[in-house]
């Protein structure tokens, strides 16, 4: 299996969305391990693929999750480094550098899952967009 790497969590708010996440007994976890990712959302996702554009390489391939519930965007990209794994620290970097020219950024958070050697790191970020779109 490819490394999946360059995991980012988005949650976009509309600018007259409420900051106020669904409540913890109606979020579902969701496996995709063909794809080595798991994810809670409040409703089950969609699932798309993308292009995922970069300046660091072109040509790669991202899975797009992503639900919308009580106005508010859900989003994980999970990107196909196709053999730039070295770099995944820089494709997060510029991902996270991207989203935050969109609009405000509310929260970070450094999620890990597991623990020693087996540790996974991913970012979440939480942004507000002047213009409430849900598109990127």
């Amino acid at each position: 299996m490819r490394l999946f790497a360059g995991l980012i969590l988005t949650l976009v708010l509309g600018a007259s969305a409420a900051v106020a996440a669904a409540p913890a007994a109606v979020w579902t976890e969701y496996l995709y391990l063909d794809k080595g990712v798991a994810i809670q959302f409040p409703a089950r996702p969609a699932v798309s693929t993308a292009n995922y554009e970069s300046q660091l390489v072109k040509g790669l391939k991202a899975d797009v999750y992503s639900v919308e519930f009580d106005r508010v965007q859900y989003r994980l990209t999970a990107v196909d480094l196709a053999g730039h794994n070295e770099a995944g620290v820089n494709f997060v970097n510029e991902a996270a550098y991207n989203l935050m020219r969109e609009g405000e950024v509310i929260f970070t958070d450094f999620p890990r899952v597991y623990q020693d050697e087996n540790s996974v790191f991913g970012v979440t970020l939480v942004f507000d967009r002047p213009d409430g779109r849900f598109d990127k």
